[in-house]
Formats: C-alpha cells, structure tokens, sequence
C-alpha cells in the first residue's frame, strides 16, 4: 500500500484539501503503526523529566486537532478536548485504549468535517483561540495538519528511544 500522499486526489474536494486528508491520514498510519501495540507503561514513559510521554502526545495530536477543527470548520467540541494542551500532554496517565478510542473518534470526525470544505471557503477568515485572533480558515486547516505530523514524529522518535 503506497503512502497516502502518494494516492490520487480524494474525489469532490479542492486538493489543498485533498492534501490535508492524506497528511491526517498518514498520522493515523504512524501512530498506529507506532504506538497502538505498546504496552501500557512503555505508552506513558517519559524519555527524561519534563519529557512528553507517547500517551500524552496521542492526546494532545486528537485534542488539538480538534480545537482547531473547531475554530476552522465549527466541530463540536467533545468535554475531554475542552481540557486543554496541560492535561493532554501532563495529565494522569489513563488506560491507553480509551486514548487510542478518543484518537480514532476525533480523525474519523475531522476526515468527514474536511470532506464538507469547498474552495469557496478556505479564504474565508475565522477567529482563533480565546482572543479570537482572525486567520483564513486555509491557514488554520494547515496548521492543523502540520502541528499533528510534528507531533507523530516526536511520537515515532520516542518509540525509537524505547
């Protein structure tokens, strides 16, 4: 199976969205070809103090990613992604499945809401964060998927550390 940026077009979209539904894609493949299979402590341990656990990092790529889906495309939030970046990436550990469940919940929702994105609407500006900064909603769209990649990647490079 090639690489998702290596597929076509996904029909009915403009493909700078196209785009970012093969880059939320390929998160999906690296965390699950990286992270799903560990075991409950080596998901939540930290290479070194202060450090992001790999579970706190699976939580924080679903709950950001949400809170931008939300600023960009109006997405409900669900009351865990309310929680914010300090308890995702600092938080109680937690079962990994109910992390992997959220996870898988939150792309399924954020691979549907970019499927509805016309082009007509990704000039569009929409209010950021709790000071409601305006930015275009492509800008954000993007930000969204490259703050998840970054992310995978600090997950597969703590995988490797393992």
């Amino acid at each position: 199976m090639p690489a998702p940026f290596l597929e076509p077009l996904v029909p009915g979209v403009p493909p700078a969205v196209s785009a970012w539904v093969r880059g939320l894609e390929e998160v999906r493949l690296h965390l699950e070809r990286w992270v799903l299979d560990l075991p409950e402590e080596a998901f939540w341990w930290r290479p070194k103090e202060g450090a992001n656990p790999i579970g706190g990092l699976v939580r924080h790529i679903a709950g950001s990613s949400l809170r931008l889906a939300a600023y960009a495309l109006g997405l409900p939030l669900p009351e865990w992604a309310q929680r914010g970046r300090e308890w995702e990436l600092l938080g109680e550990p937690e079962p990994k499945e109910a992390v992997a469940a959220r996870f898988r919940e939150a792309w399924d929702l954020l691979l549907e809401a970019l499927e509805g994105v016309r082009e007509e609407d990704l000039a569009a500006p929409v209010p950021v964060g709790g000071q409601g900064v305006m930015a275009p909603r492509a800008h954000v769209l993007h930000h969204l998927v490259e703050h998840a990649q970054h992310h995978a990647g600090q997950v597969i490079y703590a995988r490797k550390l393992l």
